[in-house]
């Protein structure tokens, strides 16, 4: 009875007892803790199985998603002809998609049978890449915009389809809708002909949908307050250098912008009777005495007078936010394209207002002018090109021009739109509208060469000499023509060029990789594993197959395929059985014959040498603040590291402007510093420094390009400052302990303790920062362009260009492979000198 009621306690001695209850005590604490390892083990497993069926639910909803829409699509019951349409908007913006959205549908109203499907990339830069990309996939837009610049390229080599085989189908068939190219601006016509050798004459390959003269806009304001008379639209050279002069007097005002585009100087020099191409490309005539007389006056204006012009610099700020300033007398030469920004210019009497008002360019030995327009073209491999042709007429027509004219970014071709009032209004600026339909009458085709090159080679020359002022008028003639020769006689302008033998090279790499796969297979069977081991093996790579594939898919046969075109001549517009063997000439020319290329090599090696020690400095300096315990210090640490995770196109526009010459942030500090420095030597009565702020990216280009591009590399330093302050904590505090009783000063701790702790960190940091100098493209790709004189252009800048410019992908891929010896060779020195300076924990002395 006493056992069952005291539960076997009863009797036991009190050392007993003790040992009784602490044990039922440790059994029930125990037992408390396993619970609660359960649990938490329990609500663990149960969370990480729900997480894992959440993703597998929402992968497969994902691709359920697309199978069933694209079920949909395929089993979709309109059978209608589908036509691909694409355009760009660029200054129309919205109104100018809206309104090709909305004749787009009233086409479909019109033809029941058809559906029509609108692709509009954004601008003209992000259209021509699309349209690239689009080309060589073999599934080009049935109807796309054509400018005429590129006829002959695009013609040479197949891409667009001859229009004359439709107007005369239309003709013969009395088609009440056929086009009559009377009603049309000749000039516009012929801009789209293209014979086999050059443009403006030949097959017609596009309908002209809109077009523009050029000339300059005036700031009327500031002719008023110069006291110099408004000139007409006959005005001449001279009285437009008087006129600029004039307003160049003014306090804080420039006389006027003159850009030096490629186009824009051929009009300039066609004013003189002259051109660059005499009866073919191959017999230049710029080295005729009125064309260097003509250059040479232009330098002047720009070299020799203060304030008469500014310096052309609209690749840097574009044309109308140089004239929008209020400080500039007069722009150009532009074409209408500018008028939507303009017409947005307060009224005069308001801030930031004036009146403004256009005049066509001026007149030298003859008066002149220039058609710069954009066509509706077919694309030779579309599907429907007679559903095609039908709605080039439909968007060509009167009704569809006359809409379009409403926006002011254009002239429509057709003669009767282009007089009606929705082009000439007079209750909206410029006044003299008037002006562009009266040079139209005597503008002229600018005719260019099938290869594109021609037209950066013959800018960036003439930029050295107008533009920078680097070098005299006959060098860059001189320098032009070398590069063209060089360019139009390399090995690669070859014609006899043999096929590619894609199936050959096919056949070998699937027998490689046959052979590799049965080798693999032998290896992996000969090997002494247990059969469990081989079903672990093989259990590894079915579930690594995702990875190898993409990887093969992806990585490896883009690497494989990059290296065959290096040895072809292939326009990345054309497919792949377009592609030529070239043997090792494309390498032969990037290591022999390619100015531009050893420019752009140059250029890169001169921001490398500045960027890296100095963003190494930089982002180590930081680290070490960033490693102070003090408060707040992880708000200062992502402040660091923020910039670096920003957009780099975004960063670009502002930096652009940082660096502008005129009252940009850069150029003021440096001006204040300047004149701090002045004032002090004057205090003592010594004269002023003579240092003025530079012009980053257009004269002093030769010298601060590449350093303003380092400034700004500096703004992304925080993922290498992030590595550093890693590797700072990871410094044993003995060692600084040590190094303090010993009797070393901070510097001494440095130099001994934490850069040699630090050296394989640095190593690490200076590698990646030497791999990642040369690939600076963003930047210079936003700012400046490679302009000017290629002073800009780096190396993978030049490579994009020559890929998605000149569409030369053989030549391209050749530069990607000799970028990649580059980086390797580098790459392989530091590490093999590394063994010097670099401290590794262990290793034998």
């Amino acid at each position: 009875m006493a056992i069952g009621t005291c539960g076997g306690m009863c009797g036991a001695s009190m050392p007993q007892l003790r040992a009784m209850m602490n044990g039922r005590a440790r059994m029930r604490v125990s037992y408390t803790r396993s619970m609660l390892r359960g649990g938490r083990t329990s609500l663990g497993s149960w969370l990480r199985r729900s997480a894992i069926t959440i993703v597998c639910l929402v992968i497969v909803w994902a691709f359920l998603h697309v199978a069933v829409r694209e079920w949909k699509r395929a089993g979709n019951s309109d059978h209608r002809t589908e036509l691909v349409v694409m355009h760009w908007s660029g200054d129309g913006g919205q109104e100018e998609d809206q309104i090709v959205d909305s004749s787009l549908r009233a086409f479909e109203a019109a033809n029941p049978g058809i559906r029509v499907r609108r692709v509009n990339p954004g601008d003209a830069g992000s259209y021509y890449t699309k349209l690239m990309t689009m080309l060589a996939a073999g599934e080009p837009p049935d109807v796309f915009y054509v400018g005429n610049e590129r006829v002959p390229s695009f013609a040479d080599i197949g891409l667009i389809r001859p229009i004359e085989p439709f107007l005369r189908a239309d003709r013969a068939a009395h088609d009440p809708t056929a086009i009559d190219l009377a009603d049309f601006y000749p000039a516009t016509v012929d801009a789209f002909r293209f014979d086999g050798t050059t443009s403006g004459q030949g097959a017609l390959y596009g309908i002209p949908k809109d077009f523009t003269t050029v000339g300059f806009y005036l700031n009327l304001d500031l002719f008023e307050r110069a006291g110099v008379a408004v000139p007409g639209n006959d005005w001449s050279w001279d009285e437009f250098i008087a006129a600029a002069r004039t307003i160049g007097r003014l306090p804080d005002a420039t006389g006027s912008e003159f850009v030096t585009w490629a186009a824009m100087l051929r009009a300039y020099l066609m004013t003189e009777g002259i051109d660059v191409k005499g009866e073919g490309f191959d017999d230049l005539t710029i080295t005729d005495p009125r064309a260097v007389a003509a250059l040479e006056r232009l330098r002047a204006w720009r070299h020799d007078e203060d304030n008469t012009l500014t310096s052309g610099k609209s690749k840097i700020a574009t044309g109308s936010s140089v004239f929008l300033s209020g400080k500039v007398g007069m722009a150009g030469p532009f074409g209408r394209w500018v008028v939507p920004s303009y017409r947005k210019i307060p009224p005069a009497g308001t801030p930031g207002g004036f009146r403004w008002d256009f005049r066509p360019l001026p007149r030298g030995a003859v008066a002149s002018n220039i058609v710069l327009t954009v066509s509706w073209s077919i694309a030779s491999r579309s599907r429907h090109p007679d559903e095609a042709w039908k709605l080039v007429k439909w968007l060509t027509d009167d009704r569809s021009q006359r809409e379009l004219a409403g926006l002011g970014l254009a002239i429509p071709t057709r003669k009767a739109a282009a007089m009606g009032p929705e082009f000439s209004d007079p209750t909206q600026e410029p006044a003299n509208d008037a002006g562009y339909l009266l040079a139209a009458e005597q503008a002229k085709v600018v005719e260019w060469p099938v290869n594109p090159q021609f037209e950066s080679l013959f800018a960036s020359t003439m930029d050295a000499a107008l533009k920078t002022g680097t070098i005299s008028v006959r060098e860059a003639i001189d320098t032009f023509l070398r590069d063209w020769r060089s360019e139009s006689q390399s090995p690669l302008a070859k014609a006899d060029l043999s096929p590619m033998p894609w199936r050959n090279l096919a056949t070998i790499g699937l027998a490689a990789t046959v052979g590799f796969a049965g080798w693999f297979v032998w290896w992996a069977r000969r090997s002494r594993a247990t059969q469990a081991r081989r079903r672990e093996e093989r259990a590894g790579w079915l579930l690594a197959s995702p990875w190898v594939v993409g990887f093969l898919a992806f990585m490896a046969f883009p690497v494989v395929m990059s290296l065959l075109l290096s040895l072809a001549r292939w326009k990345g517009v054309s497919t792949l059985e377009e592609a030529e063997f070239a043997g090792l000439a494309n390498y032969e020319r990037l290591l022999t014959d390619d100015a531009r290329l050893r420019t752009s090599l140059r250029v890169t090696l001169y921001y490398a040498l500045i960027a890296v020690p100095l963003g190494q400095a930089i982002a180590l300096g930081a680290a070490m603040l960033m490693n102070l315990k003090v408060r707040g210090i992880a708000l200062w640490r992502a402040a660091w590291y923020l910039p670096s995770v920003l957009a780099g196109v975004g960063v670009s526009v502002l930096w652009r402007w940082v660096f502008d010459p005129d009252g940009g942030l850069m150029n003021r500090m440096l001006g204040a510093v300047i004149g701090s420095m002045d004032a002090v030597l004057s205090w003592f009565g010594a004269g002023p420094t003579g240092l003025v702020s530079p012009e980053w990216f257009e004269a002093d280009a030769a010298v601060w390009g590449a350093p303003a591009f380092a400034i700004m590399s500096f703004w992304f330093m925080g993922g290498t400052m992030m590595v550093y302050l890693a590797g700072l904590q990871q410094v044993p505090i003995d060692l600084y302990e040590a190094a303090s009783i010993d009797g070393a000063g901070r510097l001494r701790r440095f130099v001994s303790v934490t850069l040699p702790m630090l050296s394989p960190v640095i190593l690490f940091n200076v590698i990646m920062a030497v791999i990642g100098s040369f690939q600076v493209f963003t930047q210079a790709f936003v700012m400046t362009g490679g302009d000017p004189n290629n002073l800009t252009r780096f190396y993978v800048l030049y490579l994009y260009n020559q890929a998605f410019e000149f569409y030369e992908m053989g030549y391209a891929s050749a530069m990607a492979w000799l970028l990649l010896a580059i980086v390797l060779l580098l790459t392989v020195i530091l590490m093999r000198t590394s063994s010097r300076f670099v401290h590794h924990e262990g290793a034998p002395r």
